[in-house]
C-alpha cells in the first residue's frame, strides 16, 4: 500500500508517516524509492496509533515495538537467550502496571465527570 492510501485509511497526513519512517519508529519497504506499506506494517501503525491515544510518547512506542521485535526474534530461536527474556518480560510487566494505572485514572475521571454533568442537569432542570 502507498503512502497517500495509509495517510487516507488511517486519517494520517503523509508527513507525520515520512516522519515515523525517519525517526525508525516505522519504516516500510522502499521498492523503486517508493514506501511500500506491507500489513504487517499497518499493523504496526494500528498499534502505534492506539498507544498514541493513550498518550505514549514515541520514544515509549519505540521501545515497546522494539521489545516486541526482540521477542519474537528470540521465540524463534531454538535456545533462546533467557536473559534477555526476562528482562523483556520485567520492561513489559513495568509498561503493563503503568497502563492498568492509566486505567485506574480513566475510570476516575469518568466518574468525576458523570457526577459533574449530573450537577448541570439537576441545574438546568430547576431553571426550566
Amino acid at each position: 500500500m502507498l503512502i497517500g492510501d495509509v495517510s487516507k485509511q488511517f486519517n494520517i497526513p503523509a508527513d507525520t508517516l515520512r516522519y515515523y519512517d525517519r525517526i525508525a519508529l516505522l519504516s516500510p519497504g522502499r521498492y523503486g524509492g517508493v514506501r511500500r506499506y506491507s500489513q504487517g506494517d499497518l499493523q504496526k501503525l494500528t498499534a502505534i496509533i492506539k498507544m498514541k491515544k493513550l498518550m505514549f510518547s514515541l520514544d515509549e512506542i519505540r521501545n515497546i515495538l522494539a521489545a516486541d521485535a526482540q521477542a519474537e526474534k528470540e521465540l524463534q530461536q531454538a535456545s533462546p537467550d533467557l536473559s534477555v527474556v526476562q528482562a523483556l518480560l520485567k520492561q513489559i510487566s513495568t509498561k503493563l502496571q503503568e497502563v492498568e494505572a492509566m486505567e485506574e485514572n480513566i475510570k476516575e475521571v469518568k466518574e468525576e465527570l458523570a457526577r459533574l454533568a449530573a450537577k448541570i442537569k439537576a441545574v438546568l432542570r430547576e431553571e426550566i
